[in-house]
């Protein structure tokens, strides 16, 4: 399952991305898709595991900011609360 952590800014996401890798956590800096993007240009941090992990770390951090996704079989975004 893809996870999609949104980032106030494409420094916000790179830091969040350097901060989970340095963890042993693989992720990745990936342009938004439209719909989840409230100004039409979004970055986020994009992973398929230690998700749970990865959040707790990036709360400790200050570094999340943004909405939190996960993608359904059908390619579609639902919000995590």
């Amino acid at each position: 399952m893809q996870y999609l952590i949104m980032c106030r800014s494409m420094t916000y996401a790179q830091r969040s991305v350097a901060l989970l890798e340095r963890s042993g956590i693989s992720a990745r800096v990936v342009k938004a898709p439209q719909s989840l993007s409230s100004n039409g240009c979004g970055y986020g941090v994009s992973l398929y595991r230690h998700f749970e992990e990865a959040r707790e770390l990036l709360k400790k951090n200050n570094l999340i900011s943004g909405k939190l996704f996960f993608r359904k079989d059908n390619g579609e975004y639902q919000e995590l609360v």
